[in-house]
């Protein structure tokens, strides 16, 4: 009986250990490449959801405002209150302390209290309502809220001006969203914008404005 030998064309054989090891290295290259652009996507797509909630806010704060005389939101009613005497039980409707819109999808540290977002204090310290001038600023350069920080528990930004001492560094948090982009803010036009603030600097606070009651008006 003959044996009948069959070449490599009918009988193909598989990958060796040096073409698989190529194949693997080359899949993990790719991986490597494409790692940082899907993280980069994932915390754009986070901060756009945020800059969403902080818009939603805006658009309640001003139907408070259009009910309050213009007062942008509720003063003194923080975290020394209970929570169902807090400011964003008189400005969402239904009523109700901690808002799913008032959590940024970036904060994953679980903030205190159930809330990302800081209020800054300095417009309630000055009387500022929708519709006021403030010196030397346009609507869309007075911040009304930011993000703060995760271990904060209040919801304003102070400052204590008997002593000169701003508590920005330890309240406000500039970087949610990594240091490309910062972290969002809303604005007195209710506008929303994506930023990289500076931290404060010898006590400087950048959220702060100059109080219309004490401007001295220039006859010249």
């Amino acid at each position: 009986m003959k044996t009948r030998l069959y070449s490599s064309q009918n009988h193909p054989g598989g990958f060796t250990l040096i073409e698989l090891l190529v194949v693997i290295g080359i899949i993990a290259i790719l991986i490597a490449l494409l790692m940082p652009a899907l993280q980069a996507a994932r915390k754009q797509a986070k901060s756009t959801q945020c800059k969403s909630n902080l818009y939603q806010i805006g658009i309640a704060l001003q139907l408070y405002g259009n009910e309050h005389r213009g007062w942008i939101y509720p003063p003194n009613l923080g975290a020394a209150r209970p929570p169902e005497q807090r400011w964003p039980v008189y400005v969402f409707k239904p009523a109700v302390w901690n808002p799913p819109v008032m959590k940024c999808p970036a904060d994953v540290d679980d903030p205190v209290n159930e809330h990302t977002y800081i209020l800054n204090n300095h417009l309630a310290e000055n009387g500022i309502k929708f519709g006021n001038k403030v010196p030397g600023c346009s609507p869309s350069d007075v911040i009304i809220m930011g993000e703060k920080r995760s271990t904060f528990d209040d919801y304003y930004m102070n400052t204590d001006y008997r002593h000169g001492i701003s508590d920005y560094e330890s309240r406000v948090e500039p970087w949610m969203h990594g240091l490309r982009l910062g972290s969002n803010y809303l604005f007195m036009d209710i506008h929303v914008e994506t930023r990289t603030e500076k931290e404060s600097l010898a006590g400087v606070d950048p959220w702060s404005f100059p109080d219309p009651h004490n401007v001295t008006v220039n006859a010249n």
